[in-house]
């Protein structure tokens, strides 16, 4: 009884240890795509005016909603990077002696994006400084991805008629089929919006809500849940 049970305890041991890493990799899994999801990043390259890298420059960035701010410092190559940080407004200061200070106002930053500030410092005293208060430019240089983005201000001030359901919005971007409404009351009570993008499939549609997927898998053409504007 013995040897012919031994087999049969090892194949459940070796069930349970798959079982157990399938879902340790399952949960340590949405941590990672969480922050993708929830953060943006600014990084750029630091240069002189003979387009040399500028290493070990000191970079500052002030978050303006908020006041906090991080720091760090160029690299051999003169990179500088601030990976997953929270959306808004953002101060970027970078100071080298040797160099003139230079400070940036304006810099947008938007969740799962990749901000780009390039910057040339000046050469001059310490105590000189350059001040660029235009805003960077709204451009995806950083990944092959094609994107639009609906801004706060268009949200509140664009009327939306219709259950102030933002997803009437989607019309004004490129690769959007018209939004329609789906279902009965019962079955879809936020009035989830049914859309294609450059394409594909309504089915193939993801709206994250602070991170959290809004996939319907009974009706997967729809989100679950939509919030006012």
């Amino acid at each position: 009884m013995k040897s012919a049970s031994s087999p049969e305890r090892c194949g459940r041991r070796a069930f349970l240890a798959d079982a157990f890493v399938v879902f340790l990799l399952a949960w340590s899994a949405p941590g990672r795509l969480q922050a993708q999801v929830l953060y943006g990043s600014i990084l750029g390259n630091v240069v002189d005016p003979s387009e040399a890298a500028v290493p070990d420059a000191t970079v500052k960035i002030t978050h303006v909603e908020t006041g906090l701010s991080r720091s760090t410092t160029t690299s051999a190559t003169g990179a500088y990077s601030f990976p997953t940080i929270p959306a808004g407004t953002y101060e970027l200061r970078i100071a080298k002696p040797g160099f003139q200070t230079h400070s940036r106002t304006g810099v947008q930053v938007t969740i799962n994006t990749i901000t780009r500030v390039d910057v040339t410092l000046a050469t001059g005293a310490v105590a000189e400084s350059v001040q660029v208060t235009a805003e960077t430019a709204a451009l995806q240089t950083d990944r092959a991805e094609v994107r639009a983005e609906i801004s706060k201000q268009t949200l509140v001030n664009v009327p939306i008629f219709t259950g102030r359901n933002y997803q009437h919005l989607f019309k004004m971007l490129p690769g959007f089929t018209q939004p329609r409404n789906a279902h009965s009351i019962p079955s879809n009570p936020s009035r989830s919006l049914q859309y294609e993008v450059n394409g594909t499939v309504s089915a193939s549609n993801n709206v994250r809500l602070d991170g959290a997927t809004q996939y319907n898998i009974w009706l997967p053409h729809i989100t679950a849940y939509v919030p006012g504007a």
